[in-house]
């Protein structure tokens, strides 16, 4: 019936559905992509970031009332929850040791209805396992999906000391003059925390100037000791090759053998000492010491 009204065959809707997945894909890939590369600057450069829990209809500038630009004008950019990296070996990261599957939220929610709830309870979670993210969330409407999740996002930030701000009355009238207010107050609180943050971050990057600093401390202790070995293994080498008697027990005694002579062998047949026996010199027996 609809590929009459439409004008197409079915062979025409199944390729357009096709090249709608691989272009939402494709969408999703990209932002995940970004994503990443924006929360790898905040953790080189000790910055906070602001994740949003929010439905998708809240990218529209009507909907979230400006809220959004005006923090990104205080210097925190924002991040949604589909540019997260969902990659399960990026994610082990940060929910390492934890098991199950690091997209899920069982652990936190058995019954999850929502596709987009359980979006940004998983969201809340991340949020609360990453450093340099804070959580913003956003409801419009009195959302009745939301509701069931306030309590859990709540508990889940309150658990990591996550900075958190909740707007669920996005709706209300002429709400612009009270959101600039509330904009500004959880402004201050990200301040102080970009603050620790930083503090966090220098004195991560002194302790790391203070171990290479001591790694290249012990490489030159160490290979000062091997080269004074060498040059002692080199010494008692050279004693050797001379047959010098007094430079081998020095080198046996560093060794920690001992030197015992060796004894003249006798004549098979007159039962005498062989005449190079009073020119013999002690041998070395390895027998160790210690």
């Amino acid at each position: 019936a609809w590929g009459e009204r439409l004008g197409v065959t079915r062979d025409e809707s199944d390729f357009a559905v096709d090249q709608g997945w691989a272009a939402l894909r494709a969408f999703d890939s990209e932002m995940q992509r970004r994503g990443m590369q924006l929360l790898a600057q905040l953790e080189d450069e000790g910055r906070v970031g602001i994740l949003l829990l929010a439905r998708p209809y809240h990218a529209d500038p009507g909907l979230h009332h400006g809220v959004l630009d005006e923090f990104q004008a205080l210097g925190y950019p924002v991040l949604s929850i589909r540019s997260i990296p969902k990659d399960p070996q990026w994610l082990a990261r940060f929910f390492a040791g934890e098991g199950g599957d690091p997209l899920g939220v069982a652990d936190v929610w058995p019954e999850a209805y929502s596709t987009n709830s359980a979006e940004k309870v998983w969201a809340a979670k991340f949020a609360a396992r990453h450093p340099n993210l804070v959580v913003l969330d956003l409801s419009s409407f009195k959302c009745g999906h939301d509701a069931p999740t306030y309590g859990m996002i709540d508990n889940i930030v309150a658990a990591s000391a996550t900075p958190y701000s909740a707007l669920h009355d996005l709706d209300a009238n002429k709400p612009s003059g009270s959101l600039k207010i509330r904009v500004r107050t959880y402004g201050h609180t990200l301040q102080r925390h970009a603050e620790r943050l930083q503090d966090l971050h220098a004195a991560k990057d002194e302790l790391a100037r203070r171990i290479e600093a001591k790694r290249r401390e012990l490489r030159a202790r160490a290979r000062a000791r091997d080269g004074e070995v060498n040059r002692e293994e080199k010494g008692g080498l050279d004693g050797l090759a001379t047959h010098d008697p007094a430079s081998e027990r020095d080198y046996a005694a560093w060794l920690g053998e001992e030197t015992v002579p060796r004894f003249a062998p006798l004549e098979p047949t007159t039962g005498r000492a062989c005449d190079t026996a009073a020119t013999a010199h002690p041998i070395t027996i390895h027998r160790r010491t210690s």
